[in-house]
């Protein structure tokens, strides 16, 4: 019974997983402007032999550009092998958040789970953008599983630290953990520490040793001087939490459950991360992915825990199941309609733009501008971007840590293509509408529905 229990939880797992493939196959096949194609392109420079942080600017640790570079040296520029990257990480976190809640409470958890996580909107729009949240958080729920279930604490500290060289955000579950380790047990804190610290301060200490503070800045420092958005962070945290209200609404279920003792762990977790979001400079929605599994765990627990409640009349249980799922499949129809038609509808314009770079242009013309689609723009076209600046967010510029004077006067003399956004990015700034006003020949002007006016100019 016990073994027909376990098959039928795992058939449901499978079939959730091909249903999610389904869904984001769309997804996976379309090229979008967005921050992936500075990452696409970085995977380009660091396969020609470019060195990040010494050679090109670039704001985060190491292993996930890195990823990119191995799978650009072997592919080339591919789209559906460039995403597929974060949607098989995707996969991989649901069958370890599937794995968790199967071994600490049973089969129906499991279920929940998996199907909480993979189906919430946050990590079907998000599984097929490259942001490396999606590999950090892989690698977080597989040690945290290798932690929580296994008691392997030196693995756990192993896949900690890669979590930790991939994305800074999944530090702040990580230190948590620690904590925690720490307060239950001081032995299984030092084999979990020390096994973290030795990947997460050897990486880190190779590069700030080679590169200084060229790492040690854009890295750390960068992200502490970013501008303070309170409207725009909160109004981001509020949609956050609509988009993905099934997901919350599970995990706060948890006031009408009894025992809490045995979700405490990923509560705390959870808890101490949506804090830290809140208190952030710059908020983007992808950052909430990094909770998910963890939310997902404790929403399936809630959930389960609820059905399992003697207090619940089994004259209700069915028709109460029968109410949520309607209500559950009828968010996902909600959220698949809109992933359909417009967030995976894919870049109206690029190849409009893509082909009037080829006609207006030779092979030695560089591009510069807007770093959510001069990237993809050079990717297709086969172009190079001006001085090897792949990353031009405000944000850059704003906190000091680049000079924007310095950069557009690297642009001098040379023929370069000018992409900005009407209004936008690069456009923010007097210092660009006075060089593309003065210094640089109007060419053309591309409307996009979704994205807005793209101008073209000629400059050097």
């Amino acid at each position: 019974m016990l073994k027909d229990k376990n098959k039928l939880a795992y058939g449901f797992f499978l079939l959730f997983v091909a249903a999610f493939i389904l869904i984001v196959l769309r997804g996976l096949k379309t090229a979008q402007p967005g921050d992936e194609n500075v990452y696409y392109y970085m995977g380009r420079l660091i396969s020609e032999g470019k060195i990040p942080y010494k050679d090109f600017f670039y704001a985060h640790p190491p292993l996930h550009i890195y990823l990119i570079a191995f799978i650009y040296k072997i592919f080339g520029f591919n789209i559906v092998v460039f995403k597929f990257l974060p949607m098989l990480a995707t996969m991989m976190s649901a069958f370890f958040v599937f794995k968790i809640a199967k071994e600490k409470f049973g089969s129906t958890e499991a279920i929940i789970a998996s199907l909480l996580f993979i189906f919430s909107y946050g990590v079907m729009f998000n599984s097929v953008f490259s942001f490396g949240v999606d590999v950090a958080t892989m690698f977080l729920a597989i040690g945290f599983y290798l932690l929580w279930n296994k008691n392997n604490y030196v693995l756990a500290g192993v896949l900690f630290g890669l979590a930790g060289v991939t994305r800074l955000l999944a530090l702040v579950p990580i230190a948590i953990i620690l904590v925690s380790t720490l307060l239950s047990n001081k032995k299984h804190f030092i084999k979990l520490s020390s096994a973290f610290l030795t990947i997460f301060l050897l990486v880190n200490g190779i590069f700030a040793l080679l590169f200084g503070a060229q790492y040690l800045t854009p890295v750390y420092k960068y992200h502490t001087l970013k501008s303070f958005g309170y409207k725009e962070n909160f109004k981001e945290y509020l949609d956050i939490i609509k988009l993905n209200w099934i997901l919350f609404s599970s995990a706060f279920l948890l006031v009408f459950v009894k025992d809490k003792e045995s979700i405490k762990f990923p509560l705390v977790i959870s808890i101490s991360y949506l804090i830290f979001l809140a208190a952030l400079n710059k908020l983007f929605g992808f950052y909430f992915v990094v909770v998910f599994p963890f939310l997902a765990v404790i929403g399936s627990y809630n959930v389960a825990g609820i059905f399992r409640n003697p207090n619940l009349s089994k004259k209700l249980l069915v028709p109460v199941s029968v109410i949520l799922l309607l209500v559950f499949f009828w968010n996902l129809l909600s959220d698949l309609m809109f992933l359909q038609k417009i967030g995976f509808s894919g870049f109206e314009r690029g190849r409009d733009l893509a082909d009037f770079i080829d006609s207006n242009s030779d092979k030695d013309t560089l591009l510069f501008g807007d770093d959510s689609v001069v990237p993809l723009l050079a990717l297709m076209t086969g172009r190079k971007i001006a001085s090897d600046f792949v990353d031009t967010n405000n944000q850059i510029f704003i906190s000091g840590v680049k000079n924007l004077n310095e950069v557009l006067g690297s642009l001098k003399g040379k023929d370069t293509l000018f992409i900005v956004r009407s209004a936008q990015g690069l456009s923010y700034f007097d210092e660009v509408k006075s060089l593309l006003s003065k210094n640089c020949e109007f060419l053309s002007q591309f409307h996009d529905k979704t994205e807005g006016d793209y101008l073209v100019y000629r400059c050097g």
